[in-house]
This record gives structure tokens, sequence and C-alpha cells, in this order.
């Protein structure tokens, strides 16, 4: 499904030859068209952006980060920021849900070796939440296997939708903030360049980005040295 998916997206990027939106020449050049027809069509612009938002997290296919960029640069941080929690989480649902009532079988028998990533024998329901939890602030394993791992080990649509909820929340907001800085950078008539990283506004959440994901790498060095 994942390899249809792939190349579905790719004869799509290549037909309407959208990697000229994604280069930086490219979207220096169309990202006021953008905008415009945003401004024309709001409501069928965001009714698909919530769509294939939605598609994308529950048929586990990569590329919302760039939905999360296009929503703090389309609707500015707070708005973008609320649409991308909505959108993720409620993809998350129906993936859970697809998983465990139409797929459970199948993908119990390939990732329920990974159990041990959010199940806790001795700390119950209150401890896996904590660890799911964890998992989506410091992201160790892909969402996408959290959300089948969720599914497939029996933990409660409640729980799981309460934790992804909570969960998210960083790097979406992260990823947002760098759309929305995009977005005021241009508007003040500025190109796109290299030269925008010098910017709090793009490396002080690419920075927190960068340090939540060394924080397991962190974690391993400080045990072994103190198993030593």
């Amino acid at each position: 499904g994942l390899v249809v998916s792939a190349t579905i997206i790719a004869v799509i990027f290549k037909h309407y030859d959208l990697s000229l939106y994604l280069s930086i020449d490219g979207f220096n050049h169309y990202h006021q068209q953008i905008l415009d027809f945003e401004q024309k069509h709001l409501v069928e612009f965001t009714f698909a952006y919530i769509i294939c938002y939605i598609v994308l997290i529950a048929c586990c296919i990569p590329g919302t980060i760039l939905f999360d960029l296009l929503a703090g640069f389309i609707y500015g941080p707070t708005i973008g920021f609320l649409l991308v929690i909505f959108c993720y989480l409620t993809g998350a649902i129906v993936n859970f849900l697809l998983v465990r009532y139409l797929l459970h079988d199948l993908l119990h028998k390939r990732f329920s070796h990974l159990n041990h990533l959010i199940m806790n024998e001795h700390g119950g329901m209150k401890r896996t939440a904590y660890n799911m939890i964890a998992l989506r602030f410091i992201p160790v394993i892909p969402f996408w296997i959290l959300n089948i791992l969720a599914a497939v080990l029996g933990i409660p649509l409640s729980v799981f939708a309460l934790t992804t909820f909570i969960g998210i929340i960083p790097s979406s907001l992260i990823w947002v903030l760098i759309g929305g800085g995009v977005r005021s950078h241009m508007a003040n008539h500025q190109m796109l360049t290299a030269a925008i990283f010098a910017d709090p506004k793009f490396w002080a959440p690419l920075l927190v980005l960068t340090l939540m994901v060394m924080i397991p790498n962190l974690i391993k060095i400080y045990r072994n040295k103190k198993n030593k």
C-alpha cells in the first residue's frame, strides 16, 4: 500500500511539476500565487488541506512535515497550529480504528514484538500512557509505528487520543512556527535564502527540534557511563 501511494504521489508531482513549488527559487517565485489562490478559494483550499492531511496520517504516508510548514505559512502560527493538531489527531484516530478492526491480525504479527516500547508490566495503563507521550515528545520511533502499536496492543481509544493530542504538540508547534516565520519574512518583501536561518524565528525552533532528537542518544550515553 505504501509503495502504491508513493508511486501515485510521484506521478502527481511529475505531472503538475510540483517540484517547482518546493524548491527555494520556485517558492520565491510562486509564493504569492499560492497565497492568492488560498484567499480566493479559502473554503475549498482548507477542505482539501484537511482531507489530504488526514489521509496521509490514516494511510501512514510520509509528508506531514510539509503540511505543518504550509499551515504556518498559509494560516499563521495560531490557526495553523490548531489546524495541524485537529488534522493529525483525526488521522491518527482513523488509522487506529482501521488497524484495530480491519488489519489487527496482520499487523499484530509484524509489530507486536515492539510492545516493550510502550507497555509496562508494573506501572499499568498510567505508565503506558506516560511512555506513549514520551515517545511523541522524543521521536525514538516514527509516529505511524506508534499509532499501529497502540491499536494492536489493545490500548483504549481514549488513552490513545489523549496521549496523541498531548504528544504531538511540541513538534507540530515547531514546524508551524517555522512556516509562520517564512510568511512574516516574505511579507516584508524579502526573498527566501539560506541566510534566513540567521533569524531566531527559524534557528530557535530548529534548535529545540534538534535537542528533542538528540535526547535519546544523550540518555543512552549517560546510562552507559553510569553502568561502567
